[in-house]
């Protein structure tokens, strides 16, 4: 399992950032993951006006483990 994270910055001040941790979905393959960045970064963008997504990662889980 994977665990979608987006890192998004405000657009007025580039210091200031946010990690987003996906808590939606269990993501089993990393392309599932990858894909649920993009629809976290289109989220973000709408609700965080301010905000822009700037980098994702998947981490993958260790077994056993839901975070």
């Amino acid at each position: 399992m994977f665990k979608a994270i987006v890192l998004a910055c405000s657009i007025s001040n580039p210091n200031i950032c946010i990690e987003f941790e996906d808590t939606k979905e269990q993501l089993i393959t990393k392309e599932q993951c990858v894909q649920r960045t993009f629809e976290m970064r289109k989220d973000i963008s709408e609700m965080m006006a301010d905000m822009k997504a700037v980098a994702y990662k998947c981490t993958q889980l260790k077994e056993g483990r839901f975070t």
